[in-house]
């Protein structure tokens, strides 16, 4: 039987998080060999903390398989368990991060994920209820996490929200110190192109729209490499090609939405091909950018989420505008 880990063995561990916190332990059970009638007769008047399905384990109690309720109301009163059951499933361990117990259950559809020791025995189960709970909460701390916000607490979002006032400053000001002197050299960039803009003054025009387009990107793609680094290891090569020709379909496809309507309000042909060309140039840059920087926090032994929203931000800015500034410059003037 495979567990959570044949799939995802770098998850991390947290056992004050973990699927036993979640786990309940009165759940329906049969054995393979038990028909449907006598196991429908068995869970009549019984109280279960999870009644969304069957669990189905040999006579020594080790897992072997999953019967939805649906399924077993809908079969013919003879027919086995064994018939019935789901053979392909996963499980987690009670020690396993929440995180697993989350994965198993998006991966496979399950609506109540099984846990079981070392030897395969059934313990209980995650209910959906448990689930629902748990995403909710790794939904809460990947969203910290990317703003910058380190995790401080068994609670994250108690932590965010509840935390003495120096502790915020603690955890959020640093980086936004960094993102506020880093922000000048985009001013920077601006600055050392001042003649491009006095040349052209519609060239400012699609600034904001530039680096929006740029943020809204990166952060798409930081956002997929949290979690995609939090739940898998790969190797980096393959990924930084796929995401750099996503990036670039993006850039293109938003290139050419934009070339025309530039061309017909401004009529300037080479100013709306500057922009397209830009939009293509950032698109890809950023999106680059959203799975390298994550990945390098990881390299260092840093947390891959933490901070990578702000300085990704920083990053896409200056390049985005070194980027459209230097297409204009040179198809412009």
């Amino acid at each position: 039987m495979a567990t959570i880990e044949t799939f995802w063995p770098g998850l991390r561990r947290q056992p004050h998080e973990s699927a036993r916190a979640h786990m309940a332990s009165r759940v329906p059970r049969a054995e393979t060999g038990d028909s449907a009638a006598v196991v429908l007769d068995d869970l009549r008047g019984r109280h279960f903390d999870c009644a969304e399905a069957v669990f189905v384990t040999d006579r020594d109690g080790r897992l072997e398989g999953i019967v939805h309720i649906s399924d077993l109301l809908a079969a013919r009163p003879d027919q086995a368990m064994a018939e019935l059951m789901e053979p392909e499933h996963t499980a987690v361990h009670p020690d396993q991060d929440q995180e697993a117990v989350a994965l198993a259950a998006l991966r496979l559809g399950l609506v109540a994920v099984p846990v079981v020791d070392h030897a395969g025995l059934l313990l209980g189960a995650v209910p959906p209820q448990a689930l629902a709970l748990i995403l909710r909460r790794e939904h809460d701390e990947d969203l910290q996490r990317l703003a910058g916000i380190s995790r401080d607490g068994d609670d994250i979002a108690r932590g965010a929200l509840e935390a003495p006032l120096g502790d915020r400053l603690k955890r959020r000001l640093p980086w936004l110190v960094i993102g506020l002197l880093a922000s000048s050299l985009a001013t920077l960039v601006v600055a050392r192109f001042e003649h491009t803009l006095n040349a052209n003054v519609a060239v400012a025009f699609f600034v904001p729209a530039l680096v929006y387009i740029a943020g809204a990107i990166g952060t798409q793609a930081v956002s997929v490499a949290v979690r995609g680094l939090g739940a898998r290891r790969m190797a980096m090569g393959p990924l930084l090609l796929r995401e750099l020709a996503t990036g670039s379909l993006i850039g293109l496809a938003l290139g050419s939405i934009v070339v025309l309507p530039v061309w017909w309000i401004f009529d300037d042909g080479l100013l709306a091909l500057a922009v397209a060309l830009a939009v293509l140039g950032a698109g890809t840059v950023s999106a680059v950018i959203g799975l390298a920087l994550p990945w390098g926090f990881q390299r260092l032994g840093f947390d891959p989420a933490l901070g990578s929203g702000p300085i990704c931000t920083i990053l896409q800015d200056v390049l985005s505008l070194l980027i459209y500034f230097t297409v204009v410059t040179l198809l412009l003037l």
